[in-house]
């Protein structure tokens, strides 16, 4: 994975998989700090403990398509890799968060890459699901609600809304990112 928003886009497929309702994803940024908390929380189906022993183990997986799962084995790495950490909390039957930690003033920490794209198709595609999502830099953030955005009258699942909500997204991440007050390696 070479940015935040595909690591996103795999964890929040898990999440669907597990038949989540509801999903959040935050990306948080303390500045003085110099961390960015990455996280993801679901209220799906949640995991036994013999499922969360294995988490890390890239030769495991619940699906039946495939023997391999390095979702989250390639998030602890690249986390890590940055000086940060990865932990994951989750009940059977209570939904689980994935929490991934960086150093923002660390070379290897990761660029967000197109989250504006990446939650625009996952809005599109999954009409039925309320996503949360918070882009937070120390004061400055920005908060998209799809039961909001279906409130103001906006058809997620229609094609010709892809690009505007895309947009809308972009838009206000670089507002939030344009008041980052000491730039560090995370970019956009």
């Amino acid at each position: 994975m070479i940015d935040l928003a595909m690591h996103m886009m795999d964890i929040v497929q898990n999440s669907l998989r597990a038949g989540a309702g509801r999903i959040d994803i935050d990306i948080i940024e303390n500045s003085a700090n110099h961390t960015l908390l990455f996280r993801i929380k679901d209220d799906g189906c949640g995991m036994d403990g013999e499922t969360m022993k294995k988490l890390d183990d890239p030769f495991f997986s619940t699906r039946t398509t495939r023997k391999i799962g390095l979702g989250v084995p390639f998030l602890k790495m690249t986390c890590e890799q940055a000086g940060g950490t990865l932990k994951v909390f989750s009940e059977e039957g209570a939904g689980s968060i994935v929490e991934a930690v960086y150093r923002t003033d660390h070379p290897d920490c990761l660029p967000l890459g197109d989250m504006g794209g990446y939650l625009a198709l996952l809005l599109r595609a999954n009409p039925e699901v309320r996503f949360r999502f918070i882009c937070r830099i120390d004061e400055a953030g920005f908060l998209l609600d799809s039961d909001e955005l279906k409130e103001q009258g906006i058809e997620l699942q229609y094609p010709q809304m892809l690009g505007a909500v895309r947009e809308y997204i972009r838009k206000n991440l670089r507002g939030v990112y344009d008041k980052q007050a000491s730039h560090g390696f995370l970019c956009m």
